[in-house]
């Protein structure tokens, strides 16, 4: 796994991302202790989700949904 970052977000809590891999890490402030990794996501839209001024919104529109998910407890 990677590390994750704490953002500055109402939704998420921390992202991380693995370039290797192209895996998207995301834990919620709803619920710190699982992480949801996103497979197949390019390092191009994590880097956006990162710099974001709503990393909410854009991972609502933009991740959620839209790439196979793994839901790992912490």
């Amino acid at each position: 796994m990677n590390n994750q970052t704490n953002v500055n977000s109402t939704l998420i809590k921390s992202v991380g991302y693995n370039a290797l891999a192209e895996q998207l890490s995301i834990v919620l402030k709803s619920n710190p202790g699982t992480t949801y990794v996103y497979k197949d996501v390019p390092r191009s839209v994590a880097n956006q989700l990162i710099e974001s001024p709503s990393k909410g919104r854009f991972f609502n529109r933009n991740v959620r949904s839209r790439f196979p998910t793994t839901k790992i407890a912490n």
